[in-house]
């Protein structure tokens, strides 16, 4: 048996040191290989990989940002591993997380996917479990200004789960993308991440099509992970905002069968709902 660990960095070189650094001390219990993708970073991140590199670390540099699906597919074609595990480069793996999360894919043949308990840095719950989005949900999203309005509504809480039993093995209907672990011929066989998605909803994306060929999203609580969550994206917040939206009508238009009419709709209404998060970011900027 063997597992290939993929890192996407994008300008995150602290957080990829301290990442890779927790593989090396809590390390798999078989042959393993990581290979980072790093996306034209300018921090300093392509030094650090020449430098650590060996026979077990590899990486791919990118002349650009590539966005986050592209480049872990670009991982899935350079590896012949039986497992693939994908992880963020904020993430630091604690004692048998990753054979945790092997051992019940091995036991398990219709889990597609799984992924592990996500802790903040100090050690509080990451809600990571979801419901599928529809368009109610979208709007109330985690980031969202509605939820941010109406902190306790009942659509939110639905949405992120958040009575979930986090201590129980659940089965979700999909998982943020920290940390997914999957079996490398499911992987190949739906075909991968789809790339139109530069970054967000590419995870959603992919439970969707793993459930529609029959298979389960599993989380396990015994498979600890620490996530500090946004290193890359907080460093350029508008940005990260029309991607953001971007990606959500994408997923809407090939998920969700809507007409053109309603679909124009919906485009009219995300760019009305982006330029006004827009200009709050811009008087917040402001008034710093």
């Amino acid at each position: 048996m063997t597992l290939t660990i993929g890192i996407v960095n994008y300008n995150t070189k602290k957080d990829l040191k301290k990442c890779i650094k927790s593989i090396l001390q809590n390390p798999p219990n078989c042959n393993f290989r990581i290979v980072v993708v790093d996306n034209n970073s300018k921090d300093g991140s392509r030094k650090l990989l020449k430098h650590i590199e060996n026979e077990n670390i590899k990486y791919i540099s990118n002349n650009k940002n590539m966005g986050f699906g592209r480049a872990c597919n670009q991982i899935a074609k350079k590896q012949n591993s039986s497992y693939l595990l994908f992880l963020n480069p904020d993430v630091e793996v604690s004692k048998n997380a990753i054979d945790k999360l092997i051992d019940f894919l091995k036991k398990n043949e219709k889990i597609g996917m799984a992924t592990g308990k996500l802790l903040f840095p100090d050690g509080s719950l990451q809600l990571s479990c979801r419901k599928f989005p529809t368009i109610l949900r979208a709007l109330f999203g985690r980031e969202s200004t509605l939820r941010k309005i109406f902190p306790n509504n009942m659509i939110s809480k639905e949405y992120l789960m958040s009575k979930l039993d986090y201590n129980k093995i659940q089965f979700p209907d999909w998982v943020r993308g920290a940390v997914i672990l999957f079996k490398t011929d499911i992987f190949e066989k739906i075909g991968g991440f789809d790339e139109k998605f530069f970054l967000y909803f590419e995870d959603t994306d992919i439970c969707l099509r793993l459930r529609e060929k029959g298979y389960e999203i599993a989380y396990l609580p015994e498979a600890v992970f620490y996530h500090k969550l946004g290193s890359s994206t907080k460093k350029e917040r508008l940005k990260t905002k029309i991607i953001h939206n971007i990606s959500m009508f994408h997923y809407i238009r090939k998920n969700m069968n809507y007409n053109f009419t309603v679909l124009s709709f919906l485009f009219i209404a995300l760019i009305t709902r982006l330029t006004f998060v827009l200009m709050v970011l811009s008087i917040k900027e402001t008034k710093k």
